[in-house]
């Protein structure tokens, strides 16, 4: 994936857990964390962004 190719997959994930508990996206971050720790990162670097 191009770098911009992974900023909106990461931006996508953020924006589809947002309503969930702070526990569920922890556990979600870790998940993606296990499976590509710069997915995991990019994911929770984008939830916080967001705010949620």
């Amino acid at each position: 994936m191009t770098p911009d190719e992974q900023q909106r997959l990461f931006e996508n994930t953020a924006r589809a857990i947002a309503g969930a508990s702070k526990a569920v996206q922890e556990r979600h971050i870790s998940n993606c964390t296990k499976a590509d720790p710069a997915y995991g990162e990019g994911v929770a670097k984008a939830i916080a962004a967001h705010g949620k």
